[in-house]
């Protein structure tokens, strides 16, 4: 079977990007003669002929489209933020179109994405470099991570502050001795853990002279049941617990429970993320909450900017978004 040409074999072919045969074949402004004329040659000579869904977006008076790549449709984290990611997008009169990367390696969503959209929002965790090779020229804004190469912008979430805020502030309760449950992901991923940013930042700022207790655990409820378990065990003295994120936290509460360790008299327990989730268990989960609305906002914010360039390359675009402290009552 012949191989399908695609909208990149055009381009490739007429020494031009992907939105500028978008142009070309739908008499769009912001195009020479000479570069609409290559471009329609291309395209006759390899019998290009844009898929029926991509015509009926193009068609579309003043309609753009985002390609959104969720991590996962299972962790509620990645879920209530792209609930406001499609919130904000509605608002701002962009076409959503998305993709999982939970069962299949993120590069492939994004390939699958890019011929269809004009910029794409997601978590990647891959290198820059297979990033940039999958994205085919089209515009990345990555969250929760800062890069630097063109056509690749982000939205970093400053989780070092609200972590030494939390420090402080449950010292300032009466903690002696706090530990960290962090993430495993990196041993899952290669067979060798790697700590994350949170459990790096949290063991700097806990000053010297603190004991170093930690332990990493599957990004779960059941993975932070374990973990909690694990940390009491190696570390009995330990009397509030940072946890990767909030479904670690609240199986850090259910081990709790198991193990007659009252929360938070004897134990506080502290997550990240904020999620509402955290108000469904007993006692609710106290959280570093990340500001998902003003996130979803930056986001767009940077669509918006490369829009009004039409998408061309440009140097990378960074915004920071600050998370704050939700006090309830498991610390």
């Amino acid at each position: 079977m012949a191989k399908r040409v695609t909208i990149h074999d055009v381009a490739a072919l007429a020494g031009v990007s992907r939105q500028t045969v978008t142009r070309a074949l739908n008499d769009m402004d912001g195009i020479n003669d000479e570069t609409k004329r290559r471009v329609l040659e291309a395209s006759a000579r390899l019998g290009y002929r844009p898929s029926r869904f991509a015509r009926s977006l193009v068609a579309r008076e003043k309609t753009r489209t985002l390609g959104l790549v969720v991590s996962s449709f299972r962790n509620p984290y990645y879920t209530e933020i792209a609930g406001d990611l499609l919130d904000c997008a509605a608002s701002r009169n962009w076409q959503v179109i998305m993709a999982s990367s939970e069962s299949a390696d993120e590069t492939a969503a994004l390939r699958m994405l890019s011929p269809q959209v004009d910029v794409v929002v997601g978590h990647f965790w891959s290198s820059m470099e297979r990033i940039e090779e999958a994205r085919d020229g089209v515009p990345v804004v990555v969250l929760d991570r800062t890069e630097h190469l063109p056509g690749t912008h982000s939205v970093e979430l400053d989780l070092r502050s609200g972590i030494e805020e939390a420090i402080h502030a449950l010292r300032a309760k009466g903690a002696r001795s706090i530990g960290m449950i962090d993430s495993d992901y990196s041993l899952r991923q290669s067979s060798v853990y790697v700590p994350s940013s949170r459990r790096r930042d949290f063991e700097e700022l806990i000053g010297p002279g603190q004991p170093k207790a930690a332990v990493a655990g599957e990004e779960s409820i059941r993975g932070g049941s374990l973990a909690f378990v694990e940390l009491m065990r190696a570390h009995p003295y330990v009397d509030a617990v940072l946890v990767f994120n909030d479904l670690m936290a609240i199986g850090a509460i259910h081990a709790a429970h198991t193990l007659n360790i009252k929360v938070p008299e004897q134990v506080r327990i502290l997550g990240i993320d904020g999620l509402s989730l955290g108000e469904a268990v007993h006692p609710t989960l106290s959280t570093i909450s990340i500001d998902r609305e003003t996130l979803a906002a930056r986001a767009l914010d940077v669509v918006d900017t490369l829009a009004a360039i039409n998408f061309a390359e440009t140097e990378p675009i960074r915004h920071v978004v600050r998370s704050r402290l939700l006090w309830r009552e498991s610390a």
